[in-house]
């Protein structure tokens, strides 16, 4: 099993990205294939759907990464009330495919998993709009499993016991889903 764990915070001290190494660690610690991407190191050009787009060598690295993978781990930090700009940005870009090969999205069937760093604990459902978008447009299996870590739940650079243990918890379903749903019969394509 493949996974792709992706940081969206370009923050250079992210607690985010911290969260995403975490998680990347221990599902590769359960013998999952784990390739880690901070999109620091993947600028996203403008989503303008067209050649200049898809011919970014961001956005051809990007695909292929989530082509590949059986499971998405998406960090974001959360502002505003929902995920990070640049996570948008991922899914719009990344989601899209050279004219021609439009039937499928590499986010198609995928299982994805979100994990979010915040300021306060009043926001802990600011992913639902990305999860629901995710689960319509791409027909993702959505862990239920999420990551939420707000400031109280660190020491320094550690995290909390009830922070870890639902961490430990998210990649426990995770592996289980991306075990059970290795043998699926079917592959979505766009569709209502």
């Amino acid at each position: 099993m493949h996974a792709l764990v992706l940081s969206s915070s370009l923050d250079v001290s992210s607690r985010s990205e911290q969260l995403a190494r975490l998680y990347a660690d221990l599902l590769s610690a359960r013998g999952v294939e784990v390739q880690f991407v901070s999109l620091k190191e993947y600028p996203l050009p403008k989503f303008d759907n067209g050649s200049a787009m898809l011919a970014d060598p961001s956005y051809r690295a990007l695909h292929a990464a989530a082509s590949k993978a059986d499971g998405l781990v998406l960090a974001s930090p959360i502002y505003n009330w929902g995920c990070c700009a640049e996570l948008k940005r991922f899914v719009e870009v990344v989601g899209t495919n050279p004219p021609g090969e439009r039937v499928r999205s590499p986010f198609f069937d995928k299982i994805i998993t979100f994990v979010n760093a915040a300021g306060l604990p009043q926001s802990y459902m600011a992913f639902s709009s990305m999860a629901i978008s995710m689960m319509l447009d791409f027909k993702c299996i959505v862990n239920p499993y999420t990551v939420y870590v707000d400031n109280s739940a660190w020491t320094g650079e550690a995290l909390s016991e009830i922070a870890m243990t639902r961490m430990q918890k998210s990649v426990q379903v995770k592996f289980e889903l991306m075990q059970c749903l290795a043998k699926r019969n079917y592959h979505s394509t766009w569709q209502i």
